[in-house]
């Protein structure tokens, strides 16, 4: 994964190869970017971030989700990021909120040089730009109040990143004078709610990460379609990205549903049962919509596989009849759960094992019979 596109402020760039006439390249519009404005994004990006740095073949690489990692890449090419250990280290960290799936995004709280605080968050654009009330301006990172038509312009923004495949992450942030803030509300555990402070947030600037389809799962996808599978793409991603990706994979055509998880969620049994038959893509889905989707199709009758490699894909590894891990980025959680880890990560894979399985099968049948 790579980021290809971006916007902060009035400004926005694009990869040199999809670059248009009114757009920037990622490196032009880097060298205008002020100290101020890196300093906050390496703190979007690096002190916000669960990847770590690793080597692979000899060479330093990030290890973490492909998201998190694509982001430090960028912030290492781009914005003047040098050793991720190091900023980290010249930082000093309050508080971590960790990815919440149902709010979808993560967030940082950093102790700033003058004694106060600030929230650094990403996550899903549209659901942060939701919470924010002002912007911040590129260049003197002044804020000024949202108004509906810069907030329009951020929409048809994220809109056309996700019209294009890319998955869509804004960076946000808000300066707080304490830690704990005074309203703020608490956890049975005594932490700050994280819920209680995602409001009145500063948006700063939105990226748009590709994440390409490999070679070959069209052709696995209408595989499988040809065989009699039925397969269903579930994913965090918004509406516009899912349906995108799903149509390049084959598996959104006309006529398909696509849902977000939250209204799939509030569906009675019977209305489930209903739009089943025609559901392709379930967007902004948690790990327990995906549980939901498994569950339900098996009460229909339906021999269920699932593929996953996060641990809250484990629910759904679990229900389902046949659960599919990453053997590569697959975490431990979801391996345990599964009933076959793939070694190569590749979906065409699944292809060859429900040949074989087919084949074993039709083979045990045979000698049934003969006996």
């Amino acid at each position: 994964m790579s980021v290809v596109a971006g916007t902060f402020g009035s400004t926005s760039f694009v990869h040199a190869d999809a670059k248009s006439d009114n757009d920037q390249t990622i490196s032009s519009w880097a060298s205008e970017v002020t100290p101020a404005a890196k300093n906050l994004i390496i703190q979007s990006m690096a002190i916000n971030s669960t990847a770590f740095e690793g080597e692979e073949e000899g060479k330093p690489v990030f290890v973490g989700s492909k998201t998190e990692t694509a982001l430090l890449q960028f912030a290492k090419d781009h914005i003047g990021l040098v050793s991720l250990s190091e900023t980290r280290d010249n930082h000093q960290v309050a508080h971590m909120f960790p990815f919440d799936s149902s709010k979808k995004c993560m967030g940082a709280i950093l102790r700033l040089q003058n004694g106060g605080y600030r929230m650094v968050v990403k996550g899903a654009s549209e659901i942060l730009l939701a919470s924010a009330s002002t912007f911040a301006h590129f260049d003197t990172l002044e804020t000024e109040l949202l108004s509906n038509e810069s907030r329009g312009l951020l929409t048809n923004t994220i809109n056309n990143y996700a019209n294009r495949s890319l998955r869509t992450i804004a960076l946000v942030y808000r300066d707080f004078e304490q830690w704990p803030p005074v309203n703020a509300e608490f956890t049975e555990g005594g932490s700050v709610d994280f819920a209680s402070v995602l409001h009145d947030l500063t948006f700063f600037g939105v990226v748009g990460i590709q994440d390409p389809v490999r070679p070959g799962v069209p052709d696995a996808v209408r595989k499988a379609q040809k065989a009699g599978v039925t397969v269903r793409m579930v994913t965090g991603d918004n509406m516009q990205t899912a349906r995108a990706i799903a149509s390049e994979c084959l598996i959104y055509t006309e006529g398909g549903v696509v849902m977000e998880g939250p209204d799939f969620r509030r569906l009675s049994e019977e209305e489930m049962d209903k739009i089943l038959p025609q559901l392709q893509v379930l967007a902004r889905s948690s790990p327990e919509d995906k549980k939901i989707l498994v569950q339900r199709l098996k009460k229909l009758g339906e021999i269920v596989a699932v593929t996953g490699d996060g641990t809250n894909d484990a629910p759904a590894l679990k229900a389902a009849n046949i659960g599919f891990s990453m053997g590569i980025s697959g975490t431990e959680v979801a391996k345990e759960a599964s009933s076959i880890i793939l070694m190569d990560d590749n979906f065409a894979s699944i292809i060859t094992a429900l040949m074989w399985g087919r084949a074993v099968n039709d083979a045990v049948q045979k000698f049934l019979q003969v006996s």
